[in-house]
């Protein structure tokens, strides 16, 4: 996938035996949704080019205003993206109901 790809409406995302979507909202800014269309960050442009003359990406992870990582490879933020939503799942329900 390339970068002209992110300027579809929406993109299929398929990683870790599923499949995420990446939607545009507007002009170098998408969000990345699970398959139940839940937020799991966003996605923007930060420079239309960068030291290797390629668009520079930023990913925001929920909860944060600002990005949290930086770089060419928009595909390796999503992942990121998605790595740290994942992550979060079992230790924000694992511990309900321990005294």
């Amino acid at each position: 996938m390339s970068a002209s790809e992110l300027e579809m409406s929406s993109v299929r995302y398929p990683y870790r035996e599923r499949i995420f979507h990446i939607e545009k909202k507007a002009p170098g800014q998408w969000v990345v949704l699970d398959e139940s269309h839940a937020e799991l960050g966003r996605l923007v442009r930060v420079s239309v080019e960068g030291e290797e003359h390629e668009p520079v990406f930023g990913a925001i992870p929920l909860g944060y205003a600002e990005t949290l990582h930086e770089g060419s490879d928009w595909r390796f933020l999503v992942a990121a993206l998605i790595n740290e939503a994942l992550d979060e799942e079992p230790a924000a329900s694992g511990n309900q109901g321990e005294a």
